[in-house]
């Protein structure tokens, strides 16, 4: 599937690009997927990593109990030396969510920068949080039932954003953030923000560019096949 960078981020970054409730729509059908294939393409090209994305058709990250909180993903990054499992969750927050920013494409550093700043702090406090909510189950550990990942290998806690926001003064699409105090099996996470990484794509020159999305592409193509446009 072909990204088109700009229009991505017009989509989901600027409000009056969408009418109410189209994004919410779009994220139902591509969000966790994009978010997924958009932290392989980083590590892919900026990192040099092979990465692997279970599906979650066959496998999510969970507690291994009959109830108990559950992750969208397992992602396996592999380098020459380290296989990292990333139990991953994945939050498609953009303009039109409750309390989200107007990030234009062309926006300046400084401005840049307040936004991400503001999208950090508005929820970090429950990152932070001793009591476990949405956001901080990234820092319980999971169990692995999948035969396709194979040992040995660091198991890691990753939260992949939509919106602009990273944990550090300089923005980067990617960081680790250290926990105030440990409540939980981890007291750090990995943070990715995709429109940041997008961002850094785009002032490079670089336009569109192809990603391997196979659930979203089968929900399109069941959708348009179902539903013919005139």
């Amino acid at each position: 599937m072909k990204l088109y960078i700009k229009e991505l981020l017009e989509y989901f970054d600027i409000k009056k690009s969408t009418g109410y409730g189209d994004t919410t729509a779009a994220i139902s059908v591509v969000g966790e997927d994009l978010g997924a294939a958009l932290f392989k393409h980083y590590c892919e090209k900026e990192r040099g990593s092979n990465v692997q994305i279970i599906d979650a058709n066959k496998e999510i990250p969970v507690l291994g109990t009959i109830r108990g909180r559950r992750l969208d993903r397992w992602i396996i990054e592999k380098t020459k030396d380290k296989q990292t499992l990333f139990q991953t969750e994945i939050k498609s927050w953009c303009s039109r969510s409750m309390g989200g920013l107007d990030v234009p494409v062309d926006i300046s550093e400084r401005d840049l920068l307040e936004k991400t700043n503001r999208n950090w702090v508005k929820d970090v406090l429950e990152l932070n949080d001793s009591d476990e909510n949405g956001l901080n189950k990234v820092l319980i550990k999971m169990r692995k039932n999948n035969r396709d990942i194979d040992d040995p290998y660091t198991q890691e806690p990753l939260l992949i954003f939509w919106d602009v926001r990273c944990p550090s003064s300089k923005i980067t699409s990617f960081s680790r953030y250290n926990m105030e105090k440990k409540h939980f099996d981890y007291d750090y996470c990995w943070i990715f923000s995709c429109s940041l990484y997008l961002r850094e794509l785009y002032k490079k020159g670089v336009k569109d560019f192809d990603v391997d999305i196979p659930n979203a592409e089968r929900r399109l193509t069941n959708l348009f096949r179902i539903f013919k446009i005139k």
